[in-house]
């Protein structure tokens, strides 16, 4: 006759132990993942963060730029972190006054991490100082009589 199992004496059977453990592996995993994801994330963000300060330095330069020739001209400027910058400008006048399209590139010597060495944008400046004493006439010229030819005054 077998002796009757103790109910008191209770345990984990291997079964049990083996799925515990494959349970808490998986966890572990992913939880890992998560927080190497986590410092990935944060480093692109300080990357993106120092190329900004780059590109604002170097933004700045242009918007020094008094004539205009000088400034579709470009320079180099000296960055804190990407090596130096070679920048330079195409810029066209548009239909208001003063108001010049700016196609801006920087080409970075040295690129921060696995950034691109160049960076292009377009921007809209207002800049009297770039403008020609006569092309400025013409457009105003330009302006006021088409506001001249769009107001009825035979209403009155």
């Amino acid at each position: 006759m077998r002796p009757e199992p103790n109910r008191s004496q209770r345990g984990f059977t291997l079964i049990e132990v083996v799925i515990a453990v494959a349970l808490f592996a998986m966890a572990a995993a992913v939880l890992s993942s998560t927080f190497v994801n986590a410092l990935l994330a944060r480093d692109r963000v300080q990357s993106n963060d120092i190329r900004d300060a780059d590109i604002r330095a170097v933004r700045m330069q242009l918007l020094l730029e008094a004539n205009r020739e000088d400034a579709e001209d470009g320079d180099r400027y000296e960055t804190l972190n990407n090596g130096e910058a070679n920048w330079r400008a195409e810029i066209e006048p548009t239909e208001v006054v003063d108001l010049f399209q700016v196609f801006f590139e920087i080409e970075f010597s040295d690129p921060h991490g696995e950034q691109s060495p160049t960076y292009s944008e377009v921007l809209y400046l207002l800049r009297p100082t770039w403008s020609e004493p006569n092309e400025r006439s013409d457009l105003l010229q330009e302006k006021k009589e088409a506001l001249l030819d769009s107001r009825d005054f035979s209403r009155f």
